[in-house]
């Protein structure tokens, strides 16, 4: 199993290490987790280099690959924090305080409504992708709408966005944006190319995103428990 640090975490500890520049370093930094491109990247990197060299020192010895969409091992899409370990802690903060079984008994029925709900949200939810992803594919396609394609193969075409150009090569499901791979949903690229060649983008999302995949992660029960005297 990877290993990986929240981006969060990780600005917390800067903060409280190096004293300098935080408020220019704080954009840069969180910018710099989510660059999709080399280049990005980079070009950011060497303005935390500017700013304070230690920075990027640290940020260095953690290793890229913990902490940096771009170098992840893992796809990771858009988790880039511990938010559900950081949310258990939260909501259960004052119930640590009761007896063991009291206490198991109220992450229970903690978890049972969560899954509730849940399964709730995803019966109502009527587009092919689940809600968050429909509006990011809805978003890309609104910034799509005015590029202009050319075809190379059946598969590799170039978009031409403004006076920037992509490569995008549908088969292999990567973009020169470095969204399309990463985020493994059509970016507004692909998307330009998918309404140049007529074809639909259900085959071109994660599987995990869909609709189906959210009802099957909540259909299974939290196990209810009988009376204590039982």
């Amino acid at each position: 199993m990877a290993h990986y640090a929240c981006m969060w975490h990780n600005w917390t500890n800067i903060r409280s290490k190096f004293k300098k520049g935080h408020l220019k370093l704080s954009e840069l930094y969180f910018a710099t987790t989510r660059s999709y491109t080399l280049d990005e990247f980079n070009e950011r990197m060497s303005k935390i280099e500017d700013i304070d060299t230690r920075v990027k020192a640290y940020l260095y010895d953690i290793g890229y690959h913990r902490w940096s969409r771009l170098h992840i091992t893992v796809k990771r899409t858009w988790t880039m924090t511990s938010n559900i370990a950081e949310s258990l802690n939260a909501v259960t903060k004052d119930a640590r305080e009761l007896p063991v079984v009291e206490l198991l008994e109220y992450v229970r029925t903690l978890l049972e409504r969560w899954t509730n709900e849940k399964l709730l949200n995803a019966k109502g939810t009527f587009t092919y992708l689940e809600k968050k992803y429909n509006n990011v594919l809805e978003d890309n396609k609104i910034l799509s709408q005015k590029m202009r394609v050319r075809a190379s193969t059946d598969y590799i075409h170039t978009v031409i966005d403004g006076v920037k150009c992509f490569i995008i090569c549908l088969q292999n499901k990567r973009c020169y944006c470095g969204q399309f791979q990463l985020d493994e949903l059509p970016c507004p690229h692909a998307l330009a190319t998918l309404r140049h060649r007529n074809e639909s983008y259900e085959n071109y999302c994660s599987p995990y995103y869909m609709r189906e995949s959210f009802l099957q992660t909540y259909e299974i029960p939290v196990d209810l428990l009988p009376n204590e005297s039982k």
